[in-house]
């Protein structure tokens, strides 16, 4: 009886025990959380503020024949009002103040500086994702127009997809507003540029949840890399399949899949294809980068880089498999979507910013060694990428006005092809952008889709 009395009180012993460690631990948490608040705040007041961890590598990684450049686009039904798309992008940046910056260089880092004055809209001359050039005066965004579409592009260091669309999404509610158009509840969509701007959505989400322990081993293989001849610098080919959203997810179900591991699976499977036209890697595996949007998991604001990635992988003794294996092998492999493998990833990269030789390196000699990091655990760990911004959410009343979004993924340092996916008022945009003269891939995919029964409109600018 005594021992059954002994155990009890040392498991209340122990779960106090455990109760105050946890409570130490999350207000040590909240401590420092503030304090990265704090500090950015200062900054900002102050012009100036430290680039996110995710975004510390692209400046290194870049040249001026090419930076990491990304692009949403909204096709709308009426051509475009240059004025009122000048005037609501002023509007927007005032909103969010930490959009309106240039990318400089410190002794230990880079940084950004925020700019007086506003960009100006451009009409749209080149093709997609044009590299940016840095100096002290220049944005690091740019809003494109031309006939009736409507184009933010940015440089990846100052924010990511998710980011991107909520300050798009802005822009294009006050552009629409300009010109006429009446909402009923735009306080639901958080998309009013009359809000004030807030430090959190400016904050760098990776250092407020790193913790200490518990990290990710950087041990992963290289990948399988698609060769062939490249198009004439900064030309980026790109084709468009719009799908109705509803039929691509009811074909998914069919497979007790969702739509992220549907499209994967069919990418993967005409990559494994592609493979088998190149004698010289066939002992490298098909690997597909499927960015995630962390603020699913974790309670931030955040509008700078905060997503991390998963790699599907399919084994080169497995690559003969049909689709329903290769199938079974991505649904395996998405259960390592969870928190606990992001959290991770954020702990590895955040210990390795924090180090101290990493620190006090000079920026001249940290960029070449960041560069030659990069190029053997970045892009040589996966064939291509696959990034799905999912459901663009507006204001009901301009679903009459916006016939179409898009969503183009620049060309990337080594891998030379990639796909998107974004989702307006029913229809889906499935996006390739190419570096490559070969179109191959891209043929395979949609006919795949076709084959199976999908109806795909494809538009191209090739």
């Amino acid at each position: 009886m005594n021992s059954i009395k002994d155990t009890k009180k040392n498991e209340q012993k122990i779960a106090k025990t455990k109760s105050k460690t946890l409570k130490k631990e999350a207000k040590e948490r909240a401590k420092q959380a503030e304090l990265i608040k704090r500090t950015e705040a200062r900054n900002i007041r102050e012009n100036w503020f430290n680039l996110d961890n995710a975004a510390l590598i692209y400046p290194a990684i870049g040249s001026t024949e090419w930076n990491s450049v990304f692009r949403v686009s909204a096709v709308i039904t009426e051509s475009v009002n240059p004025v009122y798309l000048g005037q609501a992008l002023d509007d927007t940046l005032k909103r969010f103040p930490f959009f309106n910056v240039s990318l400089c260089d410190g002794l230990f880092w880079h940084y950004f500086q925020v700019l007086d004055k506003p960009p100006q809209i451009e009409v749209e001359r080149n093709y997609p994702c044009r590299p940016f050039v840095f100096n002290r005066k220049n944005q690091i965004f740019r809003v494109l127009y031309l006939d009736n579409k409507i184009s933010f592009e940015t440089f990846h260091s100052l924010t990511d997809g998710g980011g991107a669309v909520r300050f798009f999404n802005t822009l294009l509610v006050r552009y629409f507003e300009l010109c006429g158009v009446k909402y009923k509840n735009l306080s639901k969509y958080n998309l009013n540029v009359k809000d004030l701007p807030s430090i959190e959505e400016s904050e760098d989400a990776f250092r407020r949840f790193a913790e200490k322990g518990n990290y990710k081993p950087r041990n992963e293989d290289v990948a399988y890399a698609i060769k062939g001849p490249l198009e004439n610098q900064n030309i980026l080919n790109v084709v468009v399949g719009v799908v109705d959203i509803d039929e691509l997810k009811k074909l998914a179900h069919q497979y007790s899949a969702t739509i992220n591991e549907f499209l994967s699976t069919v990418y993967l499977k005409v990559m494994i294809n592609e493979k088998r036209h190149d004698n010289k890697q066939q002992k490298r595996p098909v690997k597909l980068s499927v960015p995630v949007n962390l603020r699913k998991y974790y309670p931030t604001k955040t509008m700078r880089n905060f997503s991390q990635y998963l790699n599907y992988e399919v084994p080169v003794n497995k690559e003969d498999g049909n689709f329903a294996m290769l199938l079974s092998i991505v649904k395996e492999q998405s259960k390592n979507i969870n928190a606990e493998h992001f959290q991770q990833m954020i702990n590895t990269n955040i210990r390795s910013e924090r180090n101290f030789f990493v620190r006090i390196m000079p920026l001249a000699i940290k960029d070449p060694v960041l560069k030659v990091f990069y190029n053997r655990v970045g892009e040589r760990l996966f064939t291509s990428t696959l990034s799905n911004l999912g459901v663009c959410e507006l204001p009901e009343e301009l679903n009459e006005k916006i016939s179409n979004f898009h969503f183009i993924l620049g060309a990337t340092k080594l891998n030379r092809i990639n796909l998107t996916a974004v989702t307006f008022n029913g229809k889906c945009s499935i996006t390739f952008s190419s570096r490559l003269v070969e179109r191959r891939v891209i043929r395979e995919f949609f006919k795949t889709l076709t084959d199976i029964g999908l109806k795909v409109e494809i538009y191209s600018n090739i």
